[in-house]
């Protein structure tokens, strides 16, 4: 497993938890150094950034 699916791994675990904000955090820091690395519209970026909204939403709800 590489770095990105560990961080990956590591906040979904924590959504799965219900830490959603902790999870919105994990996911938002993976997003932008994604982005950092390997360029602004990588997928995976995309990815993380969508698991920063689902945690949001978890948490509003």
């Amino acid at each position: 497993m590489d770095e990105i699916e560990s961080r990956m791994a590591d906040a979904l675990q924590a959504e799965e938890e219900g830490d959603y904000r902790l999870a919105a955090r994990l996911y938002n820091r993976l997003g932008r150094d994604i982005q950092a690395r390997h360029g602004r519209f990588d997928a995976r970026a995309l990815s993380a950034f969508e698991g920063v909204a689902r945690s949001i939403r978890k948490i509003t709800t």
